[in-house]
């Protein structure tokens, strides 16, 4: 095993030699007209990720955490990245790819070392949700991971003899998205097998891209599908998240990107309480969605509505449901309830279901630049990492400026035993260029001001848990 003096030393010498990288430059109409001449490889399913993968597996070398993340699965590891950047008059925030791809170079550096076994697969899961575009500027958008920067991490594990590394997208972009933004360019030019999971239907997948998991303590699920490369023993599989507010789950980071990893129908966790027929009816049949899920969510609600939960009825529609009758009323069908009633105690529960059958090896939030629930972007040179995704999530959420205590499904993945969301029991460290750094005082840490608009009520402020 390496010593730690000679892991930081060997990586602080590593990155001092970090590649150059071509840059990028503020928008303007040529800039756009010329994005249209990148080049599309083409579109490549999740079944050509598998195939892809299983190829390259002979001359792959997995690249290895670092001793110090390996041994301390419940610690979170901070990476204070240095980019200056100015908004325009647009309020948006160059491009900046080459500024991306570096701090994603010195990212991987800090996270990994060179392995010494041949085979296996790397997946890497940005959250590539959406937001490309033609715009150059649409690459440095604070919605998605910026693809700059998993370019330079891919460089990075390349370099390591980590060769055969499969990126998915499963999100709202469509392909020419990706062809007109360069990220299908910027991808198969490193020789990356970027996948795109999002189909038009269910039906279009085969059975072989899919895993099913066993889950019968579920809440929501009693089985939970993934993609399969995802699951298989021998995938890294990287879990590489966005700072991001959203107006269910609040945060969107590291547990709520694990939806993209899942089918379309299946992945599709934001359904209202009052009917989830949509997954219920892909397979008819089949027992995916627990039959007394309702039941249970209004059992849940309730117990988190006498523990105080923040923001829990916001827009009174549990109360309205609970005047109306409750449960029996709305069996016997005599009155039908908003569809925000209950809705985040069954987000956290049903993401849960999700976390709780799915361990990546490393998980982490690009927190670079993230936009908040106005819209507006916040430049916060921040990335955190655990093999922990509740800690790794609390601790982040904590950098945005809101409190993992009090944030509703981090607090249930507490109580189902998944992970710590009390940031004052989490062991926290900054990893630098030469050096490990305990954090002994997490109040200390540099704070982001992003508010959310909970359940899209814009009419009300910006909310702070």
């Amino acid at each position: 095993m390496t010593s730690r003096r000679t892991f930081l030393s060997r990586s602080a010498a590593m990155i001092t030699a970090l590649p150059v990288f071509s840059s990028a430059v503020n928008a303007s109409a040529k800039d756009i007209e010329a994005a249209g001449a990148y080049s599309d490889p083409g579109q490549f399913l999740v079944r050509d990720g598998q195939k892809a993968a299983q190829k390259g597996k002979k001359n792959n070398i997995p690249p290895v955490l670092r001793e110090e993340i390996l041994e301390n699965p419940r610690a979170v590891f901070i990476i204070k990245t240095t980019v200056v950047s100015q908004k325009d008059s647009d309020g948006k925030y160059p491009p900046e790819n080459e500024v991306f791809a570096r701090a994603g170079y010195s990212a991987a550096m800090k996270i990994f070392r060179k392995g010494s076994e041949k085979g296996g697969t790397t997946y890497i899961k940005p959250n590539f949700v959406g937001g490309f575009n033609a715009d150059p500027r649409s690459v440095n958008n604070g919605v998605s991971t910026h693809p700059w920067f998993v370019g330079g991490f891919c460089d990075a594990l390349i370099g390591m003899g980590n060769t055969n590394i499969v990126v998915g997208a499963n999100g709202a972009a469509k392909h020419e998205n990706f062809v007109e933004s360069g990220i299908c360019e910027l991808m198969h030019t490193r020789g990356v097998c970027f996948t795109e999971g999002k189909y038009e239907h269910w039906n279009d997948y085969k059975s072989s891209e899919i895993e099913w998991v066993d889950n019968p303590e579920g809440k929501v699920m009693l089985q939970v599908p993934f993609f399969k490369l995802t699951k298989e023993k021998d995938t890294t599989f990287i879990n590489m998240a966005k700072d991001r507010i959203h107006q269910l789950g609040f945060t969107t980071l590291t547990i709520k990107n694990l939806q993209g990893i899942m089918p379309v129908g299946y992945m599709h966790i934001c359904r209202p309480w009052r009917s989830q027929q949509d997954a219920i009816n892909l397979q008819p049949g089949k027992m995916v969605i627990n039959p007394d899920y309702q039941k249970l969510i209004e059992q849940g609600y309730v117990k988190h509505a006498n523990m105080d939960y923040k923001y829990w009825d916001e827009g009174g529609h549990s109360k309205a449901y609970f005047d109306a009758g409750g449960w029996d009323a709305f069996k016997r069908g005599e009155f039908e309830p908003d569809y925000k009633v209950f809705w985040g105690e069954q987000w956290g529960q049903r993401m849960m279901d999700i976390a709780s059958n799915i361990q990546p090896c490393v998980n982490m939030v690009e927190g670079i630049v993230g936009i908040d629930g106005a819209g507006k972007l916040h430049l916060n040179n921040f990335i955190t990492i655990s093999r922990s995704m509740v800690e790794c999530d609390s601790v982040a959420a904590w950098l945005m400026g809101q409190d993992p205590r009090e944030l509703p499904y981090l607090r249930i993945a507490n109580e189902r035993g998944l992970g710590q969301n009390d940031i004052d029991r989490i062991a926290i460290y900054e990893i630098t260029d030469k050096e490990l750094i305990k954090v002994n005082d997490f109040r200390m840490l540099d704070r982001a001001h992003m508010g959310v608009h909970v359940y899209s009520t814009e009419s009300a402020p910006l909310r702070f848990f």
